[in-house]
C-alpha cells in the first residue's frame, strides 16, 4: 500500500474512533445519533450542490448503500446503548475484514498479495482478541451485533465499488449521506419525539456538529482510499481504529489497559505494518 494512502486511512481510523466514542458515551445513543445526523444534512446538501454528480453507473450502488447504512446506523446505536464500547467494537470491527478479503478474492478479482492475506488475518485476529476482555454481552444485542457486522461488510464492498464507479468518491458519499441521514433523522424523530430530539440537539450543538464533520470526513477518506488500493486492505487498516478506541477509553472513559489489551494492540499494529508493505 502506498505510504500516502496508508497515512490517510490511519487518519480516517482515528476520526472513526473519535465519533464512535462520542456516540457510545452518550446517555442516550439514539438522541445522539439524531444530533449527529441533523448536522450532516446541511453539510452534505452544500456538497452535492458544489460537487459534480456521480457517474450514472454509481447510482444503483448509492441506492443500495442508503438502505444498508440505515440498518447499520440503527443497529450500531442499539448495540452501543446496551453494551460496552470496548466489548462490541472488536466483534463487529474484527470480523468484516476477513469476510471482505474472502469475497474480494472470490467475486471481485481484487489483487491481494500473499503478504496482504497474512496482514489482514493478523489485524483481524488482533482486533477480535480484544473482545475477550470486558463485560459479558447482553443476549438481546447478539442479533443487532450480527446485523452491524453484516452491514459493515455490505457497505464496505458496495461503497468501495460505488466510489470507483462514481468517478468522484466525495460526491458519491455526499449523496449517500444526504439521503440516508434525511431518512434516519425523520425516523428517529418519529420514534423518540421531535421535541425531545431537538431539545437534546440544542443542548449538544458543538458535540453534534464536530462529530458529524469528523464522521463524514473520516469515511470520505476511506472511500477515496478504496479507489487507490484493494478494498480488503483499506477495510482492515480502517479497523485499526480499535487502537484509538482503546486509547480514548483509557484517557477519557476510565477504562484500564490490561495485558491482553496491550498484547492485542501490538498484534494489530503488526498487522497494520504488514499492510503498509503489502
Amino acid at each position: 500500500m502506498d505510504t500516502y494512502v496508508f497515512l490517510v486511512v490511519l487518519s480516517a481510523a482515528l476520526m472513526h474512533a473519535a465519533w464512535n466514542s462520542i456516540l457510545q458515551q452518550s446517555k442516550n445513543s439514539f438522541l445522539e445519533s439524531f444530533n449527529l445526523g441533523i448536522w450532516k444534512i446541511p453539510l452534505t446538501f452544500c456538497l452535492v450542490i458544489i460537487l459534480p454528480l456521480p457517474d450514472k453507473n454509481s447510482w444503483p450502488f448509492i441506492i443500495c448503500s442508503v438502505f444498508i447504512h440505515f440498518i447499520y446506523t440503527y443497529t450500531l446505536v442499539y448495540s452501543y446503548k446496551y453494551n460496552d464500547l470496548t466489548k462490541v467494537y472488536p466483534i463487529f470491527r474484527g470480523t468484516p475484514p476477513l469476510i471482505v478479503l474472502l469475497l474480494g478474492f472470490l467475486f471481485l478479482n481484487e489483487a491481494v498479495s500473499p503478504l496482504g492475506w497474512i496482514a489482514v488475518i493478523i489485524t483481524s485476529l488482533g482486533i477480535l482478541s480484544l473482545s475477550l476482555t470486558g463485560k459479558q454481552l447482553e443476549r438481546n444485542s447478539l442479533i443487532s451485533i450480527s446485523f452491524v457486522t453484516i452491514s459493515i461488510v455490505s457497505y464496505s464492498i458496495i461503497d468501495g465499488l460505488g466510489a470507483r464507479a462514481s468517478l468522484n468518491s466525495f460526491s458519491y458519499l455526499s449523496w449517500v449521506f444526504l439521503i440516508h441521514w434525511s431518512i434516519y433523522v425523520v425516523f428517529i424523530s418519529k420514534v423518540h419525539g421531535w421535541k425531545e430530539c431537538i431539545d437534546y440537539t440544542k443542548s449538544n450543538i458543538i458535540k453534534g456538529f464536530i462529530a458529524s464533520i469528523i464522521s463524514f470526513l473520516g469515511y470520505s477518506l476511506i472511500l477515496w482510499a478504496m479507489t487507490k488500493a484493494p478494498i480488503a486492505y483499506v477495510v482492515a487498516l480502517r479497523e485499526t481504529s480499535i487502537i484509538f478506541v482503546g486509547i480514548i477509553g483509557w484517557l477519557f472513559l476510565s477504562e484500564k489497559l490490561s495485558k491482553i489489551k496491550i498484547l492485542s494492540i501490538i498484534i494489530i499494529a503488526l498487522g497494520a505494518g504488514l499492510l503498509r508493505l503489502s
